[in-house]
């Protein structure tokens, strides 16, 4: 069904894969979790309930319209508080505080899930509180969603966790592999989608063998395939996983199911059939706690809005204080600030980094092209770190700066070191808001 594409571009920093033996293990509920109501792309959810209401784990406490994925308790307790505050991110957000009762106890209202067309799959799914889990946090069932006129050719399922040090996906894989290739399946099904590829780096053959096996002791072989993949950063990155499954560009500013595709990551998938088999929602998050100042590293599967100060206390504590926490990977993560913010349902990565969070000091581009060889896109770097710092906003659209999926390959490669893809983050932020203030009608007018 499906043959392995080469790909542009890409790198191949230290994998430092050394968590993928660690079992996954569930942290103590924390005494209190902050949830905030933004946990998606999208506007978001207003809380259903108030302060002094009793909760359970899988209680509906954000819900929304449009493009919205609503919010579960994964807790049982009181509500607290249901305040608009303001964000590590720099976002403001409602956001649920619940103090735990210590009882964990399910929600009594939880019932298994039934469809029997398209659209109840996806009310179900909607349901489920499912987000693009590898780090998007797309609503996954307005994702599954093809536009009038379009139609899915191909599921594609991304097992590629191509980031450093993250683990989580592959403990998905070799834990759930039957919850993984179940759910590859039913919403294929229920999509009506023809064909499904499990995409997985080389650097994963043990993942590469269970599912594989397991599709075959299925019978899905008509309908799933396992593929490996060459182990190259960002292979993971939706537009490069298409292009090496398919052999299909998705065009630039397009979309993949422009190209007749979906892209799921593996644990959104494993998540939903979950969700199908006993009813829970979204409430947990599978994370790897890593890096060089953690006491007890591993896989941990722990409450959506436990604090990263609770995940690491937990964990043991820090064996020394870390130079940089950076939640995510090294490549694409963002820097913490406080640890004191909470685990959203994106998050698929805690690094508490010392020596290896020392970066050298910036010199002047010397436009050696390194950055332009290894962009997976074809984009120009260089070129749009340099308009992004003199914010100049045609140069930024004559560069397509929204194009960049923010890989990093370029910094990581730069002689220079130059913080380049912090620079097109901030030339993003001001593309948008030149946009927005260009397009808005003239008061008066």
């Amino acid at each position: 069904m499906f043959s392995l594409h080469k790909t542009r571009g890409g790198v191949h920093p230290p994998q430092c894969k050394d968590l993928r033996e660690y079992a996954c293990t569930s942290i103590t509920p924390p005494k209190r979790v902050r949830i905030p109501l933004n946990m998606h792309i999208g506007g978001p959810c207003k809380p259903v309930v108030n302060p002094g209401d009793h909760v359970y784990v899988g209680t509906l406490i954000g819900d929304g319209s449009g493009l919205y994925a609503p919010i579960h308790a994964s807790i049982s307790g009181t509500v607290v508080s249901t305040d608009t505050e303001l964000l590590p991110t720099g976002a403001t957000a409602p956001v649920v505080e619940i103090e735990s009762d210590g009882k964990m106890e399910t929600d009594p209202g939880i019932t298994l899930p039934t469809y029997s067309t398209k659209e109840e799959f996806l009310d179900c799914v909607r349901a489920s509180g499912a987000v693009g889990l590898g780090g998007a946090a797309f609503p996954t069932w307005f994702k599954m969603r093809a536009p009038e006129g379009k139609s899915f050719e191909f599921l594609v399922i991304n097992g590629m966790e191509c980031e450093p040090y993250i683990t989580s996906d592959y403990r998905q894989m070799m834990e759930h592999a039957d919850r993984v290739v179940d759910g590859v399946h039913r919403i294929a099904t229920a999509l009506e989608i023809p064909a499904a590829v499990i995409g997985i780096e080389d650097n994963k053959p043990e993942a590469i063998e269970k599912l594989s096996q397991i599709v075959a002791d299925k019978g899905f072989g008509d309908q799933i395939q396992v593929m490996s993949i060459p182990t190259k950063y960002p292979a993971g990155g939706e537009k490069v996983l298409i292009n090496a499954t398919t052999g299909r560009d998705v065009p630039a500013g397009g979309l993949p199911v422009d190209v007749g595709c979906l892209v799921i990551n593996v644990t959104t998938a494993s998540r939903i059939e979950h969700y199908f088999r006993n009813g829970m929602p979204l409430v947990t998050k599978t994370l790897t706690l890593g890096g060089d100042c953690i006491a007890n590293a591993g896989n941990y599967r722990v409450p959506i809005g436990m604090s990263v100060r609770d995940i690491i206390d937990a964990a043991g504590g820090l064996t020394k204080e870390p130079k940089k926490i950076i939640m995510g990977g090294p490549m694409m993560g963002r820097t913490l600030t406080s640890i004191d913010c909470p685990i959203i349902k994106a998050n698929n990565a805690i690094l508490c980094l010392d020596d290896e969070a020392i970066l050298p000091e910036e010199t002047p581009c010397i436009r050696c092209g390194r950055c332009v060889r290894v962009c997976p896109l074809g984009l120009m770097p260089y070129a749009l770190d340099s308009a992004s710092r003199d914010h100049d906003v045609v140069a930024l659209d004559e560069l397509a700066v929204m194009n960049c999926m923010e890989c990093g390959s370029c910094a990581f490669t730069c002689p220079a070191h130059r913080r380049i893809v912090a620079s097109i983050r901030e030339g993003k932020a001001f593309y948008r808001s030149e946009v927005q203030r260009l397009t808005q009608p003239v008061k008066g007018a």
